[in-house]
């Protein structure tokens, strides 16, 4: 015996009705990642010096430069004056051929504590130049950069 399209009908309604039918799921799974890295957060410093030929004594003036890592991460930095390519001293210039050595330091780097506001480091860089080695120099202004990268 075949049941007829209105028992049909009514026996789904009823189903649908008693809250007979099956539920139905759906997950959304979410990721994030965190990167390691560091960002330098301040322009950078700038060092003048004004020597006297006459003294024999070195001066040294530093600059902090202030830098931001992700929590726990220790940042890399690399140095090279462009003068002499090397990550500890360099040559000040100026248009003609004299030059005046100086010599530059690093503070050791310190592990990131989050990138949030007032999270900053400073890494400080001394320069150091003996007044002396400008006394058989013409007067003016002498100049020279030091590149400074940071990793990751």
């Amino acid at each position: 015996m075949k049941p007829s399209k209105r028992l049909l009908a009514a026996t789904c309604t009823a189903l649908l009705m008693s809250g007979a039918q099956a539920a139905d799921n759906h997950t959304i799974n979410i990721s994030a990642t965190v990167a390691d890295f560091c960002r330098f957060n301040a322009a950078s410093s700038n060092v003048n010096f004004t020597l006297d030929p006459s003294a024999t004594t070195t001066v040294m003036q530093t600059a902090s430069i202030l830098y931001r890592c992700t929590k726990g991460t220790t940042p890399v930095f690399g140095f090279s004056s462009a003068s002499t390519s090397s990550a500890t001293d360099g040559t000040l210039g100026n248009a003609g051929p004299d030059t005046i050595a100086y010599t530059y330091a690093t503070s050791a780097p310190v592990d990131g504590s989050g990138l949030g506001a007032f999270q900053d480091k400073t890494l400080a860089v001394d320069v150091s130049v003996n007044q002396a080695n400008a006394a058989n120099v013409t007067p003016g202004t002498y100049t020279d950069t030091i590149a400074i990268t940071l990793n990751p």
